[in-house]
């Protein structure tokens, strides 16, 4: 007869899911990730080095949060939005995680993060073609809930897995690039965010808010991170679908242009092929709902070949030296 085997959080004790046999998941009761091991740990030592690992982190004088009964020691104020302060910061304990911390500002800004929570979650649970993968490229979300330590009182905070490898915004990339990104750049980067908007897209949902602080850059992987998705809508209509398709070719003319208040331009030493291309979807929304993120991504292929060749790797410097 096979021996049954109860699944239960090192924590708190709680049941975790059969699926913790073979992957690492997140207890629902207390927050804790559990990660699958041959090696038995007795909870008391468990325990015993989570509070060990606290203690360090108070002893240190790092700023500390709490959240959801966890501790969260904050490594780096990475900016303040319309509606949220966002931070890094890394949980403590035996299995620590790097997350991204969003805290409402006020009132509005709590309803604005509840939304973006909805939505992502939302879209993590997609099962259309492609999900397993695209759900992938999007931000991971933690869950929301108040958080105490930032200032006084709580904050309402909206907490996020935190992408590994990402430099910055590329709202950040057009403030280091003066005078523009080149137009190979433009290529990848483009491409990064259709892929994503074709998913987003062809799964009913439109973003909403799509612009050059709503996306992240990986400069070694050349991946692009949509972020911002608190005015994603599901049930969207061909009209929203092509909105977020303009603003992301606006959001490719800002980076081409470069930093100023100057109205984003094509860039100087955009080639014709893809400068054409740009400003079609850009100026009117006939060919991007024509197009759809699918058909734009092709033509972009065109374009591309026509202005540079065959395709390359060309190292990315998101700041480079001087700027």
């Amino acid at each position: 007869m096979n021996a049954l085997v109860a699944l239960s959080c090192p924590q708190c004790s709680a049941p975790l899911p059969r699926a913790a046999r073979w992957r690492t998941v997140e207890c629902v009761y207390c927050g804790t990730t559990v990660v699958r091991g041959e090696q038995t740990v007795r909870r008391e030592e468990y325990r015993a080095a989570w509070k060990r690992a606290q203690s360090q982190a108070a002893s240190a004088g790092a700023q500390v949060l709490r959240w959801r009964g966890a501790s969260y020691r904050v490594l780096a104020r990475l900016g303040r939005g319309e509606h949220a302060d966002v931070l890094l910061a890394e949980r403590l304990g035996p299995l620590p995680e790097q997350v991204t911390l969003k805290l409402a500002l006020d009132d509005d800004g709590a309803r604005v993060l509840v939304r973006e929570a909805a939505a992502l979650n939302a879209l993590q649970a997609l099962s259309v073609p492609g999900a397993a993968y695209f759900t992938r490229r999007l931000p991971q979300p933690v869950g929301t809930g108040l958080a105490e330590g930032w200032s006084d009182g709580s904050r309402d905070a909206l907490v996020l897995r935190h992408p590994t490898g990402f430099w910055g915004s590329l709202e950040a990339v057009r403030a280091n690039q003066v005078q523009g990104i080149d137009p190979r750049h433009a290529v990848w980067l483009w491409r990064r965010m259709l892929e994503v908007l074709a998913f987003v897209h062809d799964a009913g949902w439109s973003h909403g808010a799509i612009a050059p602080e709503h996306a992240l850059v990986h400069p070694r992987n050349h991946g692009v991170l949509l972020i911002g998705w608190s005015q994603a809508r599901p049930n969207a209509s061909r009209a929203a679908a092509a909105r977020d398709l303009r603003q992301s070719a606006w959001t490719l003319r800002a980076l081409l242009q470069g930093a100023g208040d100057a109205a984003p331009g094509l860039g100087p030493h955009t080639p014709a092929p893809l400068a054409s291309l740009l400003r079609d979807c850009s100026d009117g929304a006939g060919t991007c709902e024509r197009l759809g993120a699918r058909g734009i991504e092709a033509a972009l292929s065109d374009a591309a070949r026509a202005s540079f060749g065959a395709p390359e790797f060309v190292h990315f410097d998101p700041a480079p030296r001087g700027a």
